[in-house]
């Protein structure tokens, strides 16, 4: 969930000189008005007073801390689950939805800054595209074309309606009525957000009876082992190097028994019984690379300190994949990702990398 939006395609534009004319403009406009002593005059639309009354509360339920989600009209498409967050300073569609509008691929505008959400995480969005939305209901409706950023990520809305789009619609918020009002030519229009929607939407998962809290990867914890569904016996495959041994199902019968042996120890040379015997894949059959954002700074971690045990395990494990060219020293001055020392199930240690920011940093990736 991004629970707060910035960035994206605001009038600010996106240039440094854009933005500054932006806040000139804001300070310009309050300067006059203390001058003239009165503020500059700006077209009349001519629409009725917005009121809201104690009667409209009327089908809420109270007290509430409910979000406003409302139905509308995008693309010609009735799309349910729409949020009105007034802290988003642009409009966003999710991916999911926006497949479901039939909407070609190809009109979308790749050329977009990242979205940055409350917590800082930095959110690429696939694309933005310019869909006409109608709320309310003949002849009290309004319809207006918007920018909406294609995000592709999971969440429980279909869309987050931002700022600029409720400001296009002259819109009145009350969220204690969970009302929404506009004016149109032919009167105000209102839509009543959908209560029993929004608290499905935050509907917790069912606890069952006896389950625990999800455990947090970073926690050293011994991992459950898988047991056998049967006994398991030692087969020596070569009898010079007598540790070279496989695990094989007690329960087959002797025939099967002589002729897997046999059939294991004659492809013995399969088996990588050390890591010298994996050799590296050469780039020219298959290499990957990821796909990151250059948009996003480089993250230096705070460097985590460890007891000596974990630092020897971690020179034995880094010594060793040296040593079969697995791995190469690279010098990274702005850059790093910390090991992190994860306990096996059996004795010894698990080396891993914390690559946090990293996968922030990357877009979706097929690669398993």
């Amino acid at each position: 969930m991004i629970s707060t939006i910035s960035g994206g395609p605001t009038l600010a534009g996106t240039s440094n000189n854009s933005i500054k004319h932006y806040v000139r403009s804001t300070y310009a406009h309050q300067v006059f008005s203390a001058e003239q002593g009165r503020l500059p005059k700006t077209h009349k639309s001519g629409w009725a007073p917005i009121t809201f009354c104690e009667e409209e509360e009327r089908g809420v339920i109270l007290p509430h801390d409910d979000p406003i989600i409302i139905r509308a009209d995008i693309s010609n498409f009735d799309v349910g689950r729409i949020l009105v967050d007034t802290g988003s300073s642009v409009s966003v569609m999710f991916a999911e939805a926006f497949n479901e509008l039939q909407v070609p691929s190809h009109l979308l505008d790749r050329s977009i800054t990242p979205l940055v959400s409350f917590f800082g995480e930095v959110v690429q969005p696939i694309g933005s595209i310019h869909l006409p939305i109608s709320i309310g209901l003949a002849p009290q409706r309004t319809t207006i074309t918007t920018p909406f950023l294609i995000i592709d990520c999971p969440t429980a809305y279909n869309v987050i309606l931002g700022r600029p789009a409720m400001a296009q619609m002259k819109v009145f918020i009350s969220t204690h009525m969970l009302l929404l009002k506009f004016p149109t030519p032919h009167g105000t229009g209102t839509v009543r957000g959908d209560q029993l929607g929004a608290r499905s939407c935050y509907a917790p998962a069912p606890v069952q009876a006896g389950t625990e809290r999800p455990e947090d990867p970073r926690e050293e914890s011994v991992t459950p082992q898988a047991e056998p569904v049967e006994d398991l016996e030692l087969v020596t495959l070569d009898e010079n190097i007598p540790d070279r041994q496989v695990r094989i199902g007690t329960s087959l019968s002797q025939e099967l028994h002589s002729d897997l042996v046999a059939f294991l120890r004659l492809n013995s040379e399969v088996f990588a019984w050390s890591h010298n015997d994996m050799p590296s894949i050469s780039p020219e059959i298959i290499s990957h690379r990821l796909s990151i954002n250059p948009a996003v700074r480089p993250v230096l971690q705070k460097r985590r300190a460890y007891d000596p045990e974990r630092y020897e395990a971690m020179r034995a494990e880094v010594d060793k994949l040296t040593s079969i060219g697995f791995i190469k020293e690279v010098d990274y001055p702005t850059w790093l990702a910390n090991v992190v020392m994860v306990r096996k199930g059996t004795k010894g240690w698990r080396m891993c990398v914390d690559y946090t920011n990293l996968n922030r940093a990357c877009p979706k990736d097929s690669f398993p």
